[in-house]
């Protein structure tokens, strides 16, 4: 079975701290000033996971982008 994945980026409000970073294994973290994004390849189903993590640890949402990989 062929599972399509895309680039994505994702920023937050706020900083990634050092749990929640573990969190994001093979992704790339990067602090902003007052944002943090993570960008990585990602299927649907592993963007959905990510999304449902962000949320149950009640991270803000900024910005979601994605470009085919």
């Amino acid at each position: 079975m062929l599972i399509m994945k895309e680039r994505y980026e994702i920023r937050i409000h706020g900083l990634i701290g050092p749990l929640l970073r573990s969190r994001f294994q093979g992704l790339a973290c990067e602090t902003l000033p007052c944002q943090s994004t993570i960008r990585g390849t990602l299927s649907v189903e592993q963007l959905h996971r990510l999304l449902s993590r962000l949320d149950q640890s009640g991270v803000e949402l900024v910005y979601l982008d994605s470009d085919a990989a």
